[in-house]
């Protein structure tokens, strides 16, 4: 069967995300995401790497789930695992947040995310590419004023850090979103 891993990367994430739901009024199942950034890498950035395909299903499970980097590699390999792990944001530490205003510790958290980004493999940030796309599309629908703003700022440095030959069309897709 083609894809097959993928089938079992698809349904894990809606597994590990079951009971988790996006932003904003009206909010979808949080498993709609991942689908949405896998078939984003698939059909728009041309990406046909089952494992990278994978990644992108699994991109949030470190970060979003109890998932533990082992059961990654347990169920998909030792590639699928790392370049999940490289897409899992560094979160500041609680002496690090410890008396940051909710701007500053935004700030902070944004620097560190694209300190992350700048050092992610490429096959890494393909799948970024494709998850900011999802994030930024949704973003203009959840997010008002300064907070899309401030989102939007930040997606445009992305785009300074992810070189365009990293994948052409997710990162010209961002562009146009910000134009």
């Amino acid at each position: 069967m083609p894809y097959g891993l993928l089938s079992k990367a698809i349904q894990f994430a809606v597994e590990k995300h079951d009971g988790d739901y996006r932003d904003g009024a009206y909010a979808l199942p949080y498993s709609t995401h991942p689908i949405e950034v896998c078939a984003l890498l698939r059909y728009l950035g041309g990406v046909t790497d089952e494992e990278l395909l994978c990644v992108a299903a699994l991109h949030d499970v470190l970060e979003e789930t109890t998932t533990i980097k082992e059961e990654i590699e347990r169920e998909f390999g030792i590639r699928v695992a790392q370049l999940v792990t490289e897409l899992t944001r560094t979160e500041p530490t609680a002496e690090q947040a410890q008396g940051l205003s909710k701007e500053d510790l935004w700030q902070f958290r944004s620097n560190l995310l694209l300190a992350d980004i700048g050092a992610m493999s490429n096959d890494a940030q393909q799948v970024k590419l494709a998850d900011r796309l999802a994030n930024l599309r949704q973003a203009k629908v959840t997010r008002k004023g300064e907070k899309i703003r401030r989102y939007e700022r930040q997606s445009t440095k992305i785009l300074e850090i992810i070189p365009k030959s990293v994948n052409p069309d997710l990162w010209k897709a961002i562009a146009g979103e910000l134009a």
